[in-house]
């Protein structure tokens, strides 16, 4: 996939991120490293320039943890259950928060080999309950001799206070903005031989909203169709990318008609088979029922909804109960304004 294969090895490739990346480079320089908060939009450089520091700080992943918390909360104990690097901790009778939190605490504590300190790297961070997130507070304090912290997110006020004043925080700004996308997508054309036009390039940019993974995606995807990517083949791309959109519109119908199981057995596709977290499910979700709902009243309801249930997914164990909660809202409150 070309994702990975420019996916940057140092943070000399990274582009458009100037400011936090020069930081990064000094630290790397210097072998030393604070905790950080490295956050900013989807697809802007922040992980990989993780990835990329710690082949400069010691030659390979080896000491670099990434746990993608996203996962973790979605599955819980099939995930620990599952993951190679996890799964010894496992244990069927405890929580899986609890399970969770004491192999962070021993992580955190075991001095490297061949280093002074390891990364630890929480990718989605704002997804771990404010409980996890006091726990890993207190095992960053204790641990500061033999690990560093990195918490990567879009959401930075998903962070508790306790953390953001305990990391050096750094913006990773839009790559669309400074023109860096429009270099990056070039420059891969010109690797793989193929031609991007100017309205395949403004398309691809459109569609990809500032996240340079989903660009690279659609990119990759259109030059499958013809080794020349305009308008019409982003185009055919993104149609065949729209089915979560209307398998979001669907579940929608389902809440509005009362056929519940329908309901949840789209419910069950998105978390399972599409990968969705309950966080993008509820966004999608609000941008529909923003094209669809025209009364004004209705509108500020719905918004009001929406904004309830993404809070509670911030500290929630199963997503799936509150969305089916919040379609069921919406449900209800359909049936009687129709009325």
């Amino acid at each position: 996939m070309w994702v990975e294969k420019y996916r940057p090895k140092k943070l000399g490739d990274i582009v458009g991120q100037a400011e936090p990346v020069g930081l990064l480079r000094s630290f790397a320089e210097h072998k030393e490293l604070p905790n950080l908060l490295l956050w900013g939009h989807r697809g802007v450089g922040k992980t990989s320039s993780v990835l990329a520091l710690a082949n400069e700080l010691y030659g390979s992943h080896e000491c670099l943890i990434r746990v993608e918390c996203s996962d973790f909360i979605e599955q819980r104990k099939k995930w620990l259950r599952e993951d190679k690097l996890f799964r010894r901790y496992y244990d069927e009778n405890k929580p899986a928060m609890v399970v969770f939190r004491d192999m962070m605490r021993e992580y955190a504590a075991l001095a490297p080999i061949n280093a002074v300190f390891k990364m630890l790297v929480f990718c989605d961070a704002d997804m771990l309950p404010v409980d996890i997130q006091q726990a890993l507070r207190r095992i960053m304090e204790r641990s500061s001799r033999t690990s560093r912290f990195i918490f990567v997110t879009t959401r930075p006020g998903a962070i508790i206070p306790a953390i953001r004043s305990r990391c050096l925080n750094l913006h990773f700004m839009p790559l669309d903005k400074s023109g860096a996308m429009d270099r990056l997508l070039n420059k891969i054309a010109e690797h793989e031989g193929v031609e991007l036009t100017g309205a395949g390039l403004a398309m691809v940019k459109h569609y990809a909203a500032g996240d340079a993974g989903t660009a690279i995606n659609i990119m990759e995807a259109a030059s499958l169709l013809s080794r020349r990517i305009g308008g019409k083949e982003v185009m055919t791309v993104v149609r065949a990318a729209m089915t979560r959109r209307n398998k979001i519109r669907e579940l929608i119908d389902n809440a509005y008609s009362g056929r519940y199981d329908k309901l949840r057995a789209g419910l069950k596709e998105l978390i399972h088979t599409e990968k969705m977290s309950g966080k993008d499910i509820v966004a999608e979700l609000h941008d529909a029922m923003l094209v669809m709902q025209s009364d004004e009243r209705s509108l500020a309801k719905v918004m009001v909804y929406t904004g309830d249930t993404d809070h509670r997914l911030c500290e929630a164990f199963n997503s799936m109960i509150h969305i089916e909660e919040l379609l069921l809202k919406i449900s209800k409150h359909h049936t009687s304004s129709v009325k």
